[in-house]
């Protein structure tokens, strides 16, 4: 890889070619490529003149503003390897990610500050910079951090080789520590050339933006591939569905992704507003999965554009995805409703058994893939890298099947199978029975320990109709499953505990059983 193909060199080209058009958009705000550039390239330089060098850590702590758009673009463009840490981390969990990653500076946004404020360690960061307000004396404003900078490319940027890092994404770390996924200047370059392929994403695409800077997935799979088209970005997460609606409307967006919680409002808004779907080229939605029924209605409002995935940060793209010709009568999956879609050109996936023996089509097992986007490994974590890539693939710890025509049907996580009286137990199986269950808002399934089973099946539930009781559930689950799969025990909370990535916390679910208050006996 020569200098000029590194992933900075890259996105500079686009952002000089983008010049004057907006790039990036919060409600009437407006920053424009040339713009983006130059504050991009004063941060890289101000980071030189800082003392750091290409390939030192860079950890961003970043709500959504302008701003942390340009610090992740000064990074790439300076060789510098961003870290991105979860805004929504606490004081603990960011200060283990800066020691691991080594970091020799720090990016954080006042939304932040309280966070920052508890960190006992950044004096030994050289430079430690605020976007907003600093929370201590010594850590420099971004403002006056730029001004002295000059605004052209920071000369031998660094990253010139293929396995340089460039991005390392930290993941919530529900089974221990964070861990940190390394992605390099091969893998992500590919990412960014690759997603307007899997997204559908045109030149100077104008993209809803959803989601948030809290997860690295939206800065490589979203944020930079549209930047690379030369296209807009307008950010739009937190709105309640009809001003994200109208918003579209008014900017004439072309893609935009529709968040599991928000798709029931996402079709009664187009129902409403149809004019929508005058521009609006595609759908995206991926992680946890919409109900069937409102999945199937989405598709009756929008048709061909959706786009339903599967991947995960170590993947950096997506490995499946639907295409829209998988919406028709045609279509020769089991269920496509149910599916991720099929493997795309660039990635391998197969069903393994606990040996890493490939299993037949049909069969249940864990997913393993292979990507030209897959990360290079954890960083500053031999063994675990050596326990997920074996020969080269990636061992997802999902679980999943193949039917006979290629889809992918995503059931579970490994790590989360119940086995009790030697039968195995998908807790997303008996989940996804339970959606329409009257009064159940939302059930988390698990498995405990069981003196006779060795496990058994166990839920926690949200509901919105108080006479719902737990034998009313186990009622419920005996009537759409094999009787061992019921749980033989549920118990209701306000609300399920979730990770800073927003899944249900299983672990803390586990630990808490013990405390939670059984219903209470209504005979």
């Amino acid at each position: 890889m020569i200098v000029d193909d590194t992933v900075g060199a890259m996105l500079a080209a686009s952002l000089r070619r983008g010049g004057d058009r907006p790039a990036l958009r919060m409600a009437d705000a407006i920053r424009t490529h040339r713009e983006l550039l130059d504050h991009a390239n004063r941060f890289a330089n101000a980071l030189r003149g800082s003392g750091l060098r290409p390939g030192d850590p860079v950890a961003l702590m970043l709500t959504d503003r302008f701003e942390s758009v340009e610090a992740y673009l000064g990074c790439l463009i300076g060789g510098f390897a961003a870290v991105h840490v979860n805004d929504r981390w606490a004081a603990r969990e960011v200060q283990a990610v800066l020691a691991d990653a080594g970091a020799r500076g720090f990016v954080y946004t006042d939304g932040v500050g309280e966070s920052v404020s508890a960190i006992d360690a950044l004096g030994d960061i050289p430079a430690v910079i605020a976007i907003g307000e600093p929370v201590a004396a010594g850590h420099h404003l971004w403002s006056n951090f730029l001004e002295a900078a000059r605004p052209v490319a920071p000369d031998a940027a660094g990253g010139t080789d293929p396995n340089d890092l460039t991005i390392i994404g930290y993941t919530s770390g529900t089974t221990g520590r964070p861990k940190g996924v390394v992605h390099t200047q091969r893998s992500l370059s590919r990412t960014i050339r690759h997603m307007p392929v899997h997204f559908e994403f045109r030149p100077r695409n104008r993209t809803a933006f959803t989601g948030t800077l809290s997860f690295v997935s939206g800065i490589w799979g979203v944020l930079l591939p549209t930047l690379y088209l030369g296209g807009e970005v307008s950010f739009m997460a937190g709105l309640d569905a009809d001003e994200w609606i109208s918003r579209m409307i008014q900017q004439s967006s072309m893609s935009t992704y529709v968040p599991t919680p928000l798709a029931g409002d996402f079709n009664e808004q187009i129902h409403r507003r149809p004019e929508v779907l005058r521009t609006l080229r595609s759908v995206l939605h991926s992680g946890s999965q919409i109900p069937p029924l409102t999945l199937r209605r989405t598709v009756e409002l929008i048709g061909a554009r959706m786009v339903e995935c599967y991947g995960m940060t170590e993947t950096g793209a997506p490995v499946t995805t639907t295409e829209p010709d998988d919406w028709s009568a045609d279509c020769r999956a089991d269920d496509i409703y149910a599916s991720a879609g099929r493997p795309m050109h660039l990635a391998d996936v197969r069903i393994i058994d606990r040996d890493g023996a490939q299993l037949p089509t049909g069969e249940t097992g864990e997913i393993s893939v292979s990507s030209e986007t897959q990360f290079l490994g954890y960083l500053n974590d031999p063994a675990l890298t050596a326990q997920t890539l074996v020969d080269g693939r990636i061992r997802t710890g999902d679980v999943g099947r193949l039917d006979d025509a290629g889809y992918l049907y995503v059931t579970d996580r490994a790590k989360d199978m119940i086995l009790s009286g030697g039968m195995n137990v998908f807790p997303a199986e008996v989940e996804s029975a339970m959606v329409d269950v009257p009064g159940l808002q939302e059930i988390a399934v698990f498995g405990i320990p069981h003196e006779r089973w060795g496990e058994t099946v166990v839920a926690v539930a949200v509901r919105t109709d108080a006479d719902l009781d737990e034998a009313a559930v186990i009622e419920a689950a005996r009537a759409r499953l094999a009787s061992y799969k019921k749980p033989t025990s549920v118990r209701f909370v306000d609300a399920l505990p979730r990770t800073a990535s927003l899944k249900i916390d299983k672990p803390a679910l586990r630990r808490a059983w013990v405390d939670l208050p059984p219903e209470p006996d209504k005979h």
